[in-house]
């Protein structure tokens, strides 16, 4: 996935997180944890990738498949070892 798909998913999901989080009020933990969850976001996307698949790579505990096929879709292959 290229920089220009990366931020396309960054915006897409940025969409999701902005709507569930006017539900909340803006002091709020939750709404709090949703803004820190669309840095993460950004940071792992469009900022340092090639850091979280270090991170990812490197991660104790198994993945579901699902979050396989999530870190696959965004390029991300977590059977491979990076260094």
């Amino acid at each position: 996935m290229n920089l220009k798909q990366r931020i396309g998913l960054f915006e897409e999901d940025s969409k999701i997180l902005e709507a569930i989080a006017g539900q909340y009020g803006n002091e709020s933990r939750e709404y709090a944890a949703l803004q820190h969850s669309a840095i993460a976001l950004w940071y792992v996307l469009a900022e340092d990738n090639e850091k979280f698949k270090e991170y990812v790579a490197k991660f104790q505990g198994d993945l579901s498949p699902e979050q396989k096929a999530h870190l696959a879709e965004m390029g991300i292959d977590p059977e491979v070892d990076p260094g």
